[in-house]
């Protein structure tokens, strides 16, 4: 009896992974600055979003972003459609993750921690956004080099303040974007 419950157990599994196909890398900037980190919620409750450009249908599995929260700390990734190159409100997919799964304290390192969707969007090829917002504790993001580093898309923030509407991300050395990957499966 156990061989059979074993044998039956195994058949399941194989066959919950229908896809049989691993992720690839569909978007990515991987250069970051590792002197600067932007805050993700805080007293403003800021938000970021990065814009990226798919050039291939596929199932967006996960997001890769190098960040670290406090243990407390609820994080929600979106996958928006964007209008103007900004996130737009129209959800495709949304993620909750606690914060203790990127804790890297008293130490903070760096280094990209992968969010995965468990009930992942569909995609067709054009240009999308992922957001990032905190809940109940604050993040600190690690972000690319100055200067626009992926051609795909923009990085943006929003705050209490500030009005409406996305900002694209900016220092005195000129506009950033996110480091960050997405991945895909065909």
């Amino acid at each position: 009896m156990k061989r059979r419950s074993l044998g039956l157990l195994v058949a399941l599994w194989v066959a919950g992974d229908a896809t049989g196909v691993e992720p690839e890398v569909a978007a990515e900037q991987v250069n970051l600055d590792a002197t600067q980190q932007l805050a993700l919620g805080g007293s403003v409750r800021q938000r970021l979003a990065q814009a990226f450009e798919l050039f291939e249908p596929g199932v967006l599995s996960h997001v890769m972003v190098p960040m670290s929260c406090q243990p407390k700390a609820t994080i929600y990734v979106t996958i928006e459609k964007t209008s103007g190159g900004a996130p737009d409100g129209a959800i495709l997919a949304v993620q909750k993750v606690p914060g203790y799964v990127f804790t890297s304290i008293p130490t903070p390192a760096v280094g990209m921690r992968m969010v995965e969707f468990v009930e992942p969007a569909k995609l067709d090829p054009g240009q999308y956004a992922f957001t990032l917002t905190a809940k109940g504790g604050d993040c600190g993001v690690y972000v690319g080099p100055s200067g626009s580093s992926y051609s795909g898309g923009r990085g943006f923030f929003i705050a209490d303040g500030n009005g409406p509407a996305w900002i694209e991300l900016f220092d005195a050395g000129g506009v950033r974007d996110l480091a960050f990957q997405v991945y895909l499966r065909p």
